[in-house]
């Protein structure tokens, strides 16, 4: 007779590469604390069920619980095999039809098995399971009960045994098994096999299998064997994982660890699901509110895990290869921010995280957005780089393009080029309205229908001596040419493409970076990788990010309440004119809280990595590969491996997180789905529009003037040979 487990929970268990035998014998000892005693255990027997089921997709493990021990045994398995995982199995998962099945105990529970060594033991269970097609299943069903403990029989004296009906040795190899058995913790079970086939005589071959790996367990003395029960009552209580009233075996530790078919000794079995990631309990140091980067997924404890807005200004780190989650956490972070009214910059080169943002816009902040859409080529924003202090202007320009090209640096000629030509720009009298960057080119190697605007700027700067001098240093047009080329080679990109010239090529700024931080605006920014290459779109990003640093260490930055920055795929423009270590420790206290985002390790320079590693206090890190899993597992501490960061699934992160007592030690959770696009994308496309933007004609229009006015009356037509007539 048996009864139904009703309030059963089920879970699926995942183990470490490193499972040993010591590992489960360690769990199972500590099971034996739920031995029901006395007159209770005459009411229910506290048992739990233990299976494996193998079908052509693979093999997994299950655990089925009474819930009296739902908390106590998965966070003892947890803890006691590190690295194992307790996930509570769906009630929607379709069960297996079995077609055969078979009950088998213990013929003498006295004796002990001979399971040899638990690993190739339990190796040969597994591979028993492999080789399935087609709708083919097979499953091995322990259910396990704690045994009461008994005390062992008493030495045996083989004088008074000799004789005793000739049964003398027996008796005493009997009493020699017993005393061995009791003297560790036993389990009372049943085990249970089934299979599933199209054909009975394939179910019967499928079962055959295991029966013939657990025949190498017997002995004359102990054996497994049949169980004289109907098979349909067997498929009923394989299906209902029932519990019997009386338990057929008895067994040891030393002879049930092999016997559960565990992966003990990774072992090399076809279908055995790839070890799983440890589930990580977060500590009350992490909020639940705030800026929600995840779930936790510890079993109990499916709560947010959230960073404040303080401690963001502490910094982000976002690691994660391409389709494992990354975007949406990002795009997730960025519509909290700009719903919860905080100023928001995002600058990006692929386009799906700029236009992930820009879907979730949420209507209160409609007008508070400022597009800089280098796609967008029939609206362009107008950003004059060339726009404040002319001499602070040319050595932060001059500054960026040697972090950028540091080869430059060792020499004098780029340095000095760069800086004296945004000097003639801003400075010449001769200048017909503002000049811009993209007016460089025209001024150092002017074509012939541009000679004559060149010779107007650097006539118009004749008054500065430095000036002068120095375009009189550079002699005849080849002479200049040869001077300027190397410089020319670093810009042609931006200059040359319309899409970007007609941004930078405008001579009033309708965009006010110092202005968006300060009113806790939306910047949303796309660079343009896919149209424009990734060289261009990161120096484009460059010269963005050099203002928005601009504007923070200018004091546009409010500290109490940060500007969140956002930088994906950030090492492709993060050449700023100071080193990133600085530039993090700065930001901080000048209130810009900075999310960097990339794919691997390797992207990033060595210096860029230690910056990053050392002043980005949170760090989410999705699924990598095995170099860098054993950095962050060096990162992270002794409470993770690198398993821990290989086996991580889609959305799966592993983060510590900046809180207001400090780091938090690892935890582990599920990034949330994208939420719900806002569909105010085209009004805040047009809004933007209107207010930043112009036509594109109209901006080729102003670019042309600019350049081809006549000179004023009076001034020489002919072109001089250095920076301005002799006096």
């Amino acid at each position: 007779m048996t009864t139904d487990a009703n309030d059963v929970a089920s879970f699926s268990l995942t183990f470490p590469s490193d499972l040993t035998a010591d590992h489960v014998m360690t769990w199972l000892r500590a099971l034996t604390g739920t031995i029901t005693n006395g007159p209770r255990r005459l009411l229910g027997v506290s048992a739990f069920v233990l299976e494996v089921e193998a079908t052509e997709a693979g093999i997994q493990h299950r655990l089925h619980l009474p819930v009296d021990l739902v908390d106590f045994a998965p966070a003892q398995l947890r803890s006691l095999i590190p690295g194992s995982t307790v996930t509570p199995a769906g009630t929607d998962e379709p069960r297996q039809q079995w077609t055969a099945a078979v009950e088998l105990s213990v013929s003498d529970s006295r004796r002990r098995l001979s399971t040899g060594s638990p690993e190739a033991f339990s190796t040969s269970l597994l591979t028993g399971m492999q080789g399935l097609t087609g709708n083919e299943a097979v499953t091995l069903q322990w259910v396990l009960s704690p045994a009461l403990a008994q005390r062992p029989p008493r030495p045996v004296n083989d004088h008074a045994l000799t004789g005793r009906f000739f049964s003398g040795r027996v008796d005493r190899d009997q009493r020699t098994d017993e005393r061995a058995k009791l003297s560790e913790p036993n389990f009372l079970g049943v085990l249970r096999l089934a299979a599933k086939a199209d054909d009975p005589a394939r179910a019967g071959q499928l079962l055959g299998r295991l029966r013939t790996s657990l025949t190498s367990t017997g002995s004359a003395a102990s054996y497994f064997k049949r169980r004289l029960v109907p098979e349909s009552r067997v498929l009923r209580r394989v299906e209902q994982a029932a519990v019997p009233t009386v338990f057929p075996a008895r067994l040891s530790l030393a002879e049930l660890v092999g016997l559960l078919a565990w992966p003990i000794g990774n072992p090399y079995v076809a279908g055995l699901p790839q070890g799983r990631t440890r589930q990580l309990v977060p500590t009350g140091a992490i909020p639940r509110t705030g800026r929600i980067l995840a779930r936790s997924n510890f079993p109990g404890v499916e709560r947010p895990l959230a960073l404040g807005a303080v401690e963001s200004a502490w910094h982000l780190q976002v690691v994660g290869p391409t389709s494992s989650g990354k975007t949406a956490l990002l795009a997730n972070l960025c519509a909290q921010d700009m719903t919860a009214g905080r100023g928001v910059i995002l600058i990006e080169s692929k386009g799906d995280l700029y236009k992930a943002v820009l879907d979730r816009v949420p209507e209160h902040r409609k007008r508070d957005v400022v597009l800089l859409d280098v796609s967008d080529t029939a609206y362009p924003v107008g950003w004059n780089i060339l726009a404040g202090s002319p001499y602070v202007v040319a050595a932060n320009i001059q500054a960026l393009f040697d972090r950028l090209y540091p080869q430059d640096a060792r020499g004098v000629r780029v340095r000095q080029g760069f800086y004296h030509l945004i000097l003639t720009l801003m400075l010449s009298r001769e200048a017909r309205g503002q000049m811009t960057f993209a007016d460089i080119g025209p001024l150092a190697v002017p074509r012939p229908d541009q000679a004559a605007f060149s010779d107007r700027l650097i006539r118009g700067v004749s008054h500065i001596e430095e000036l002068a001098a120095w375009w009189e240093g550079l002699g005849d047009a080849r002479t200049r040419a040869l001077h300027f080329q190397p410089i020319l080679d670093r810009i042609w990109q931006l200059n040359n493409r319309p899409s970007i010239r007609n941004i930078i090529g405008q001579s009033r700024s309708t965009i006010d970076i110092g202005e968006i931080i300060r009113e806790n605006k939306i910047l949303l920014v796309y660079t343009g990788r896919a149209t424009e290459g990734k060289d261009t779109a990161g120096l484009m990003g460059s010269l963005l990010l050099n203002a928005v640093w601009s504007a923070v260490q200018g004091g546009a930055a409010n500290p109490n309440r940060p500007t969140m920055l956002m930088l994906d795929e950030f090492q492709d423009f993060i050449g700023l004119p100071i080193s990133p270590a600085d530039w993090f420790a700065q930001a901080r206290s000048l209130g810009l809280a900075i999310t960097v985002a990339h794919q691997f390790l390797g992207q990033l320079t060595r210096e860029l990595q230690d910056a990053t590693q050392n002043n980005a206090r949170s760090t989410v890190v999705f699924q990598t590969s095995a170099d860098e899993a054993r950095t962050f597992a060096r990162q992270f501490g002794r409470s993770v491996k690198d398993e821990d960061f290989l086996n991580l699934r889609r959305f799966e992160v592993l983060m510590r997180l900046a809180t207001s007592d400090g780091v938090s030690t690892p935890v582990s959770g599920v990034t949330l789905p994208p939420s719900e696009p806002t569909r105010f994308a085209s009004v805040v496309r047009r809004l933007s529009r209107q207010q930043f933007a112009r036509p594109v004609a109209e901006v080729e229009a102003e670019i042309s003037a600019r350049r081809n006015d006549p000179p004023a009356s009076g001034s020489s037509p002919r072109r001089p040979r250095f920076g301005g007539p002799r006096g």
